[in-house]
């Protein structure tokens, strides 16, 4: 009697993400997350700056807007590189957005034990917030599939899923609050909080559609000569 033995090789092969203008979801094969790489730009003439416009990309990890946040990215030139948990991503561009996709614009699906090491380096140890705003902390890590990041207030657990970005909202109480951000294998990244003040003459808010907590500042009829001290990030839309 004779056995054959046969081996089954799995193709993993890029498959091309044509052009969208708000939402795609991108699905693999059940078993395999997403490893999508990405690459957008503003053609030259256009006006304006993209973060102070709000025109974002954002990423989510699963298959429509209730999914974890997996980044948003602004910018005249943006290259991507993320990958999901599983075998859902979900894209969506902002209403007013005038990005459009070239050079490398693919996505595949790799195995779940294809994994690639996590590490926390694009977290900024400083952020910024808006007092009395709801604004954003970051926690950009990277790893395949998208690592489970803990955050941490004053040492609890506040929030453990895949979503780089903790939401909050800083008040004068809160001043001296310590936060921090953890992955598997890695140490936890802690995360001092500059905490701004809106001018009282202005309105201000968090902008959204950047991992920067870029502000603006609207100050109507009344004309300031400068970006005000307590918001030096503010895009002074004034």
């Amino acid at each position: 009697m004779f056995f054959v033995t046969v081996a089954i090789i799995a193709e993993v092969y890029s498959r091309y993400i044509p052009d969208f203008d708000t939402t795609r979801r991108l699905q693999v094969e059940k078993g395999r997350y997403v490893e999508i790489k990405l690459e957008l730009y503003t053609p030259i003439d256009s006006l304006g700056a993209p973060c102070a416009d709000e025109e974002y990309l954002e990423i989510r990890d699963g298959y429509n807007q209730s999914g974890n946040l997996l980044g948003v990215f602004c910018g005249r030139y943006v290259s991507i590189n993320l990958r999901s948990s599983g075998q859902n991503m979900w894209l969506r561009f902002s209403s007013n957005h005038r990005y459009r996709l070239w050079g490398d614009r693919s996505y595949e699906g790799k195995a779940l034990n294809a994994r690639v090491p996590t590490n926390l380096k694009n977290v900024a140890k400083t952020q910024f917030v808006l007092l009395n705003h709801l604004s954003s902390s970051w926690c950009p890590a990277e790893g395949g599939p998208a690592p489970r990041i803990v955050w941490r207030k004053n040492g609890a657990v506040v929030q453990n899923s895949t979503s780089v970005r903790l939401q909050i909202n800083v008040t004068e109480e809160e001043g001296n609050t310590n936060y921090s951000c953890e992955v598997e294998d890695q140490e936890p990244k802690n995360i001092s909080l500059v905490v701004e003040k809106c001018p009282q003459q202005c309105q201000c808010k968090v902008l959204k559609g950047n991992m920067k907590n870029l502000v603006s500042a609207d100050c109507g009829t009344k004309q300031l000569t400068s970006i005000p001290e307590k918001i030096p990030r503010a895009t002074g839309k004034l």
